[in-house]
């Protein structure tokens, strides 16, 4: 009887220490994992952006891959100031850069070369970092908003990762009970993950911010 009592009061302690341990060690892989998920979130918005400089919307995920691969985009390589003299003289700044006064050159640039660093791939890119087999979701859609007297469509973008993809191999009471709360945010209209962006309104942060 007394082994028995020890061996039961060894499991007893055993589920009391792990009722704590899991959830903690859960926690702290959760924000390990996110720290550089959020990081290449916040690198697809710098390129969605760059490629609305040039299309004048946003690219879904297929698209934004071609971009990055074999795409285009352009700065304006400025010199010299447009003076009020110059404006005086009946000259706009076309005129004034015809004449050599100024310098105006659109110059176009490989998409892949100035948006990747370090040899990294259109394909390695849009991968979930730490889970190579999943590729990070992009969204697009437009949305009504007033500029004045007007209601224009203005493009949005959102792009996500789920927690079901990179906390899969947690415990999944932890995981199930963390996915309840991010849907239950906003009045239930929550990401269950993380997201940057909205398809709702003109947004550029993320949900963790």
């Amino acid at each position: 009887m007394t082994v028995i009592l020890l061996v039961a009061a060894v499991i007893v302690g055993y589920l009391a220490v792990m009722s704590i341990l899991t959830p903690e060690r859960f926690s702290q892989i959760r924000v390990a994992r996110e720290a550089p998920i959020q990081a290449r979130l916040k690198q697809i918005a710098l390129v969605e952006n760059a490629f609305h400089d040039v299309y004048n919307r946003y690219a879904p995920v297929d698209e934004l891959r071609q971009f990055l691969t074999d795409g285009k985009l352009f700065y304006v390589r400025s010199e010299g100031d447009y003076t009020d003299a110059m404006r005086e003289a009946g000259m706009n700044e076309r005129q004034a850069a015809a004449k050599g006064l100024i310098v105006r050159d659109t110059v176009w640039l490989s998409a892949r070369d100035s948006l990747l660093k370090g040899g990294m791939t259109p394909e390695e890119f849009l991968q979930v970092p730490g889970f190579p087999e999943s590729i990070i979701e992009i969204d697009t859609a437009s949305v009504a908003q007033e500029i004045g007297d007007d209601v224009v469509m203005v493009p949005v973008f959102r792009t996500a990762v789920p927690l079901s993809v990179y906390l899969a191999d947690q415990d999944h009471r932890l995981l199930n009970a963390a996915i309840k709360e991010a849907e239950a945010r906003y009045q239930g209209t929550g990401y269950p993950g993380l997201a940057l962006g909205s398809l709702k309104e003109v947004k550029s942060t993320g949900n963790w911010e």
